[in-house]
């Protein structure tokens, strides 16, 4: 279900605004299939995995081989310059948010939701590399829309032969449903041609598969902006989607959940109290607990007399 995005701001003025401040997130590279912009990723065989991420093309593991034909979705691998320090969340290795939220600004001002002056627009849309972290000026633009998965020795791929072979296969995402700190139509995709796509629970949008010459294969990759009408109080809100297949050819993906924040922290060495920041709190935890140990060795446990607890 697709509705014209453009429309539905028009009283606001936005005719202008919207080419120039968010649509020119998501038109990037749409006739290539470029790894620069991280994108949700689409495969299947979601138990499969290299065995050593260092050497991708050898050895693997596969923990439920019943799943071969079952979708799934997820963020940036291990092998990836910008992989996803959760993988295959989009989260921090610590389960904590990694999706990050920035208000979108017409001519410096906050663009406020029709119908709800309280709430304001806001985009997925920052810079993250695996070694600088936020900010990264090296590294990807996170988020732009979805891709299906090309991965190590083939194993997630989608099914593919040649050019001319058009597969059956065709995918769709659906909107299970938002955090519940939201309204239901606080969440939009905004697509590259101008129009809002999964903007209610239950919203069904299809994934079109065109040959993709650079992988030499039939595959995803389309663009989409992620964002939210929030108020000042929605620091944190999430959307739970699912992966199907029309076609009949794969399993349904399990629910996916995408959690973004307007603040997130970056899991750091010596954050002691996980409060962002390395300073004095963390050394004032440090110095209390100074000589401490958690270590705990069951050889060294003291051994009872089990008869002894029977006589009794």
């Amino acid at each position: 279900m697709k509705t014209s995005f453009l429309s539905a701001v028009a009283a606001l003025a936005l005719t202008t605004a919207i080419p120039t401040v968010v649509f020119g997130q998501v038109s990037a590279a749409v006739d290539g299939h470029s790894g620069s912009v991280p994108h949700t990723h689409i495969g299947i065989n979601p138990t499969w995995q290299p065995t050593d991420w260092g050497r991708p093309t050898e050895g693997a593991v596969d923990t439920d081989p019943t799943d071969d034909n079952k979708l799934w979705l997820f963020s940036m691998p291990p092998n990836h310059e910008a992989a996803t320090p959760g993988w295959p969340a989009w989260q921090h290795a610590d389960g904590s948010t990694f999706l990050v939220l920035t208000a979108v600004l017409q001519e410096g001002e906050h663009i406020a939701k029709p119908g709800d002056p309280n709430k304001a627009l806001y985009a997925c849309n920052f810079l993250y590399g695996r070694d600088e972290g936020y900010g990264d000026p090296h590294g990807a633009e996170h988020l732009d829309g979805w891709s299906s998965a090309f991965g190590p020795q083939g194993a997630w791929n989608l099914a593919s032969a040649d050019a001319n072979s058009v597969p059956t296969w065709d995918i769709y995402l659906r909107r299970e449903r938002i955090s519940g700190n939201l309204m239901e139509n606080d969440f939009f995709l905004l697509l590259p041609d101008d129009t809002a796509a999964l903007q209610a629970d239950g919203d069904l949008y299809s994934l079109p598969k065109r040959w993709l010459a650079d992988e030499h294969a039939w595959g995803i990759h389309a663009h989409a902006g992620f964002y939210f009408w929030l108020d000042e109080t929605d620091d944190e809100v999430s959307i739970v989607l699912s992966a199907h297949d029309a076609g009949g050819l794969y399993q349904r993906s399990a629910d996916f959940v995408m959690r973004f924040a307007k603040r997130v922290r970056r899991p750091i060495p010596g954050d002691v109290n996980g409060d962002g920041i390395v300073d004095l709190g963390d050394l004032k935890i440090v110095i209390e607990n100074w000589g401490r140990s958690g270590v705990y060795d069951g050889e060294s446990h003291e051994s009872h007399d089990h008869d002894e607890h029977e006589e009794d």
